[in-house]
């Protein structure tokens, strides 16, 4: 008899829950900023969610951040030159509400980078001035490019 994938359950606040296996999770050896000490995440997506989806502390499922597909954003986001290769690298910008405001935002300017070879990911802070940590999110256009993680 084949043995069963390792999953487990994760209970999340709002969502329910969540039948996790190894292979849909990803190491942060670094932690996101804010939660270094929290390294392991699961991404999150539903039909009822899309474009939006979830990046989860397996560690603390309190703890989820909502990301877009840049691309959803400005449809011509670019990566450094290391990060450029879509078949391995897949960005993912971070949704929040300006508290002051109401305004919803996205952090432009620190994607969260997954890498789909190694499970692994991180957050980085671009170079220079070209993307805001504070962008306006508009209206949310189909992403010319959706890769799967």
């Amino acid at each position: 008899m084949a043995q069963q994938p390792h999953s487990r359950l994760l209970v999340v606040p709002g969502l329910g829950t969540i039948r996790l296996q190894r292979k849909y999770l990803f190491t942060f050896p670094s932690g996101l900023i804010g939660f270094e000490h929290l390294k392991q995440y699961v991404i999150v997506a539903s039909p009822e969610l899309e474009p939006l989806r979830w990046v989860l502390a397996v560690e603390d499922p309190t703890i989820g951040l909502p990301v877009l597909l840049p691309w959803y954003v400005i449809p011509h986001y670019e990566l450094p030159a290391e990060y450029a290769d879509p078949q391995r690298f897949v960005p993912l910008v971070v949704v929040a509400i300006m508290p002051e405001s109401g305004t919803v935002v996205v952090n432009l300017k620190a994607p969260i980078i997954l890498d789909l070879q190694k499970r692994q990911g991180q957050q980085v802070i671009l170079p220079g001035d070209r993307y805001s940590a504070t962008h306006p999110l508009g209206s949310v256009q189909r992403a010319a490019k959706e890769p799967q993680c």
